[in-house]
């Protein structure tokens, strides 16, 4: 840069953030700079800083609201669903594994997967309780 450029841009850094931004410094093909500081951008006024504080906001609460809320809620579902597990309790582990709690544990259940095959988890991996009802109703349909 040349020694005029770094006045211009000392010249816009002192004025504030708005006018920096509205630096454009204008160099002729040969190389020269212009003589002093560039005019601001005619227009510009205040509107533009009001409006980047009134959205920085917005979309903060945007994306707690449609984003955060939602996977904070699902969250606390998961983990009293994972501490209320007993035993009898049909359920769907995270790798679709269908049984029924045999024994539980603190941070371990054991799920009976078929007649006498019991399988050892962390409570973690229960993604949600089966519905036995959901399915029975399907095949009653075929039946008829």
């Amino acid at each position: 840069m040349t020694p005029t450029a770094i006045d211009s841009l000392v010249y816009y850094a002192a004025r504030g953030a708005e006018a920096l931004l509205a630096f454009q410094p204008t160099m002729t093909p040969g190389g020269a700079a212009p003589a002093g500081p560039a005019a601001p951008a005619g227009g510009a006024g205040g509107g533009a800083g009001l409006m980047n504080f009134i959205m920085l906001p917005a979309i903060f609460l945007f994306v707690w609201f449609f984003m955060l809320r939602p996977m904070r809620q699902q969250q606390k579902e998961q983990e009293t669903l994972q501490k209320g597990l007993r035993k009898g309790d049909r359920v769907v582990t995270d790798s679709k594994m269908i049984g029924t709690v045999h024994e539980v544990f603190e941070k371990e259940i054991v799920i009976e997967i078929a007649d006498k095959v019991r399988v050892r988890f962390l409570r973690e991996s229960v993604t949600k309780k089966y519905d036995t009802t959901a399915d029975a109703k399907p095949a009653d349909a075929e039946k008829k």
